[in-house]
């Protein structure tokens, strides 16, 4: 009965914060702000870490050059492609590319570190030689995935962002999926776009907002004094480091957005969020120097504690909701007409209704900002079959757990596209 009790409290409380969690994002939504770029000369320099991506990486620089052929005078942009000692033809495909703005750098017998010591490579690289004589507080950094996508819009909003605010350090876009075959794609999306999007707005009205790698800009000098770490959170980790540092704001904008290719399989899709899990098991130790730091409020440290710590709360909370579950419903057809049971469950049922319909107005809310609107009626569908969505990814803890148990810390890879073989190599244009 103890062990009954204690399982029931923990289901309760934690099924109160997610209210409470629910009823703040849907309150403290960000308001619409159109940001101008000014006249003053801006560097932009767009890092693409490519890793076994010749299935996605020539369409991306196609792209991505010819969106930055669209950008206003005052901005000066080039792309930075690091090949990380790719065992297919990604740097063939790079070394194929016409692209003016278009730099490749070779990663070559090195033991594939992870996105860290790929972005870090790029830094050193734009320092020694492509920013030798520019301003750091008027250099941007772009961290864009090899599949993924922004057009000259946004990518001039985001410097805009930068050149009005002084003490922006980072900045992170929304996150959009352009493929969307089957469910499990349109379920990432309704977590980018909408669960994860509103949450990030809330970080930004009450504390700051999170980096979630694709589509995540920096400010050159913050990237020089705070290099990425080799976490399989790559960003949580940069995020986390840029907050102890002090001085500057990490934002959020609901209004930019990166396209990116969903996962359309299973085994991957899982392989990808158990690599995720694990990086913030990771970023643990961050917390004590967190806590102690003058520069976060309160928010900010409830809520990323409880985002680091949910690897440990989600293999303890499915289980003691199933235990508390199942007893409601034993109570329930026992005592059906003198005890309360029943009436426990229609009541968590129509709340659990009631939060699906207020993630989907968020999510049409979001989706209609960035120019892809939708019917109210589709956004509750899709709310609703989320919650098969959330059972999958209540399994990753126990995995990634295990994992970081073991030692078992390598990079696991998210494959893209579909192959497009190149027909022979055209040169290197860089290799460091």
């Amino acid at each position: 009965m103890i062990l009954i009790t204690l399982a029931m409290t923990i289901s309760v409380m934690f099924y109160l914060y997610f209210l409470i969690n629910l009823g703040l994002i849907n309150h403290y939504r960000e308001p619409t702000r159109v940001y101008l770029k000014g006249p003053t000369p801006y560097q932009l320099f767009l890092i693409i870490p490519v890793l076994n991506e010749e299935r996605v990486i020539g369409k991306t620089v196609a792209q991505l050059s010819n969106a930055l052929d669209q950008l206003p005078a005052s901005i000066h942009a080039q792309l930075i492609a690091v090949d990380d000692d790719s065992s297919d033809h990604s740097l063939l495909m790079l070394t194929q590319s016409q692209s003016p703005y278009l730099q490749v750098l070779h990663r070559a017998a090195n033991e594939q570190a992870g996105k860290g010591a790929v972005l870090n490579t790029a830094v050193q690289y734009i320092h020694r030689t492509l920013a030798t004589d520019v301003d750091p507080r008027k250099t941007v950094i772009g961290v864009l995935d090899a599949e993924a996508f922004m057009n000259a819009s946004d990518l001039t909003r985001v410097v805009a962002r930068f050149e009005q605010d002084a003490r922006l350090a980072m900045l992170q876009t929304s996150v959009s999926i352009y493929n969307q075959p089957n469910w499990l794609t349109k379920m990432q999306n309704f977590e980018f776009m909408g669960v994860n999007n509103a949450t990030q707005q809330l970080r930004n009205r009450l504390g700051q907002g999170i980096a979630s790698g694709n589509g995540q800009f920096v400010r050159f000098d913050l990237a020089l004094k705070n290099p990425w770490g080799d976490r399989l959170l790559e960003d949580l980790e940069f995020t986390l480091r840029t907050w102890l540092l002090g001085g500057t704001r990490t934002e959020f904008d609901h209004t930019l957005v990166v396209q990116q290719e969903a996962v359309e399989q299973l085994k991957p899709f899982f392989r990808q969020r158990v690599r995720w899990c694990q990086g913030a098991v990771q970023c643990m130790h961050y917390l004590p120097a967190l806590w102690r730091s003058p520069y976060l409020n309160s928010f900010q440290k409830v809520d990323t504690s409880i985002w680091i710590l949910m690897p440990i709360t989600g293999c303890i909370v499915p289980a003691t909701s199933l235990v508390t579950l199942t007893i409601l419903i034993q109570r329930s057809l026992v005592h059906w007409q003198a005890g309360w049971h029943h009436l426990a469950i229609g009541t968590l049922v129509m709340i659990a209704l009631a939060a699906c319909c207020v993630l989907a107005a968020l999510y049409q809310r979001n989706c209609t900002t960035v120019h892809q609107p939708m019917s109210l009626a589709c956004a509750i569908r899709e709310a609703l079959s989320f919650q098969a969505f959330l059972l999958i990814i209540s399994l990753t803890p126990y995995v990634a757990i295990y994992r970081q148990l073991r030692g078992q810390t390598a990079w696991a890879k998210t494959h893209h596209g579909t192959v497009i073989r190149p027909r022979k190599y055209a040169g290197l244009k860089r290799s460091y």
